[in-house]
């Protein structure tokens, strides 16, 4: 993307705006990219075998490239908007490692020990890549209601931040030209676990008590004051189109704002850190407190518990409410909230499994039916609900135009393309295996879902909510569409309400066992979603096609790449020689709950013709190289 799109678009949340209405924003963030002849071709490689992998990918990067600078906005927010009107101040998430460089590292590390990259598109942004920034006054309406055009920056309101979409969905991979940003893949380095465990880490350590706000509330004033100038805010954006009144004054405004607030900035924080700290032992009166719990912080890099974690940030913000764990005069947190109580008492809906998952990619969203793992939501729209809820928090709070911007950039977003060398012969004779036996399953708009008895999977994702804890879910997300008359155009120009959608056209109930499954998504850009099955539990490609020889335990946030296995490097003995690209790298046990790496390891019988998915043994050796070289060029 041109580096003056980035400059005037990444920084802020709402950067351009509105000017004529929410629904017509929308629809002209996202145009239709022509599609590329050369790229066309990895569609039947047997139509053409005289062009070259290298032609085929320069035509696919030409199609991504094309796609993102037709989009700006949409490229833009998606990377690095903030998701909703809430977060920790953004002034205060800046000197974090000036306060607690134990904890947060090093300022000039950018906070990469918890699985974030710079932004090669805009050097000057003073957040990495995925930490988007947003405001507390939210986006200015006009007399109708609409949005107006810009956020005016000058208007009262704390500059926060959240993570973006980027923060999970652009991954990292070391390629012979050095490191890819791969927009819509899983960022495999990213421990959201280990980054929410920094903020219980601080409160622990510096705003637990009145005594240490006070404390900390002098350092961090001191801090403050102690940066130049532009430091916060830099002078790349002042007077750019499309940040209103966007001036040194406003750098000026907040950091006063914040220090003359600061204590109760910072009694809020915790307050808020407490209540998700809450959950966490709520969590742990479920399987996450087995002896073969997956664990919390430094367990889950390129992972989530979307589901599981949110059902209970819900129950928790139910059972206490906001205002109950400010700081008190004796020392500590007033809590009034007991997880083992909690759990005794009748609460049907507590779910009882750990269900840590895998990051998904994300682009080509028109090709897929069905949303999350266990195919339970429809409409793009709502799947980027599904995604910001868990972020945010507040369902009030989430910023619905940014919602419906960026289902419309990831409709038609195309794959990367696999970035190292392919053995088109091979490739070609692995695409008939590949249609006799993958296509019927792994094809556009399947709404099948696969249970249990047909794959074999780890079943903890699937079967995570009954009843009680559906409705729950449900009610968060409806409440979080919280404007009725919300408008979306969606790419195809068709004018929706989505707000004024319910029951099962929002979300499916997956609660009775006979509707508990995976959907089998299509295979585009498979390379780049190592690892593999929902749980991320099986390393490469050759893994899940030779499932005889899946390891035990392997590692995971590597970005150096298995080129012969397709996958990231996996293998825990050459640990020493990736650590130092890999902040987030750990070792992932099949063996924990939720973790199981069976499935996709039996031969099932679809539409009346038997499907090899096991190709092990030495008379399929040539088909497995064919087919794993196949699956490259996807």
């Amino acid at each position: 993307m041109p580096s003056e799109y980035r400059e005037r678009l990444s920084f802020a949340l709402h950067a351009l705006a509105l000017a004529y209405g929410a629904s017509l924003w929308i629809v002209a963030s996202h145009v239709p990219a022509a599609a590329n002849p050369a790229c066309s071709v990895r569609d039947n490689l047997s139509a053409d075998t005289t062009i070259s992998w290298s032609d085929i990918r320069t035509g696919c990067e030409g199609e991504r490239t094309a796609h993102q600078q037709q989009n700006p906005i949409g490229s833009s927010w998606f990377t690095n908007a903030g998701n909703g009107f809430t977060g920790v101040p953004y002034l205060l998430q800046r000197i974090f490692p000036d306060l607690a460089p134990e904890i947060w590292g090093r300022d000039d590390e950018n906070f990469a020990r918890f699985g974030f990259f710079p932004d090669p598109g805009d050097k000057s942004r003073p957040l990495p890549l995925g930490l988007g920034i947003a405001s507390t006054a939210g986006r200015p309406l006009d007399a109708n209601g609409n949005p107006l055009g810009e956020i005016d920056f000058a208007k009262p309101g704390l500059d926060v931040v959240t993570l973006a979409c980027g923060a999970c969905h652009v991954g990292q991979v070391k390629t012979p030209d050095g490191l890819a940003v791969v927009e819509g893949a899983p960022n495999t380095k990213m421990d959201v676990r280990k980054w929410r465990d920094a903020y219980s880490r601080t409160v622990s350590d510096y705003f637990s008590t009145p005594e240490k706000i006070k404390a900390s509330a002098e350092r961090i004033a001191a801090i403050i004051d102690a940066k130049p100038n532009g430091y916060f805010y830099p002078p790349a954006y002042f007077g750019q189109p499309g940040f209103l009144n966007f001036t040194p004054n406003v750098e000026a405004a907040q950091r006063a704002t914040v220090k003359k607030n600061l204590t109760g900035i910072l009694a809020t924080f915790a307050c808020g850190t407490v209540q998700r700290e809450a959950g966490i032992e709520l969590q742990r009166q479920t399987s996450y407190g087995n002896w073969n719990a997956p664990g919390f912080s430094g367990f889950s890099t390129g992972q989530q518990d979307g589901s599981g974690d949110l059902i209970f940030q819900l129950l928790v913000a139910r059972a206490m409410p906001s205002g109950e764990c400010q700081p008190n005069a004796t020392g500590g947190l007033n809590r009034n909230f007991d997880a083992a109580a909690f759990k005794d008492s009748l609460h049907p809906e507590i779910p009882p499994f750990a269900t840590i998952t895998d990051i998904p990619s994300v682009w080509n969203q028109q090709a897929r039916a069905l949303a999350q793992w266990d195919g339970s939501v429809k409409m793009a729209f709502w799947r980027n609900i599904a995604a910001q809820l868990p972020i945010v928090g507040d369902p009030s709070k989430i910023d619905l135009v940014n919602t419906g911007i960026v289902a419309n950039f990831l409709d038609g977003l195309p794959p990367a393309p696999y970035p190292f060398d392919v053995d088109m012969a091979s490739a070609v004779r692995g695409e008939a295996l590949f249609r006799d036996n993958c296509a019927i399953c792994h094809r556009p708009h399947n709404d099948t879902i696969y249970q249990f008895r047909d794959i074999g999977t780890d079943m903890n994702r699937a079967a995570v909510l009954n009843g009680p804890a559906f409705q729950l879910f449900a009610a968060g997300f409806q409440a979080s569409c919280h404007d009725q008359d919300f408008l979306y155009r969606t790419p195809t120009g068709e004018e929706v309400r989505p707000c004024r959608i319910a029951g099962k056209d929002v979300i499916t109930a997956r609660t009775a066992p006979e509707s508990q499954g995976y959907v089998a998504e299509v295979l585009d850009g498979v390379w780049a979603r190592a690892p593999y099955l929902h749980n991320g539990s099986v390393p490469t490609l050759y893994h899940l096609l030779v499932p005889a020889n899946r390891p035990a335990q392997f590692l995971r946030g590597a970005i150096e790449y298995d080129t012969a296995k397709v996958g990231y490097v996996w293998d825990p003995a050459v640990t020493g020689l990736v650590a130092d690209t890999s902040p987030t790298l750990t070792v992932y046990d099949t063996r924990k709950d939720g973790h199981a790496s069976t499935g996709h390891d039996r031969n099932l019988v679809v539409d009346g013709k038997l499907r090899r998915l096991d190709w092990s043994g030495l008379q399929y050796a040539d088909a497995l190289k064919d087919l794993i070289e196949y699956l490259k060029t996807r």
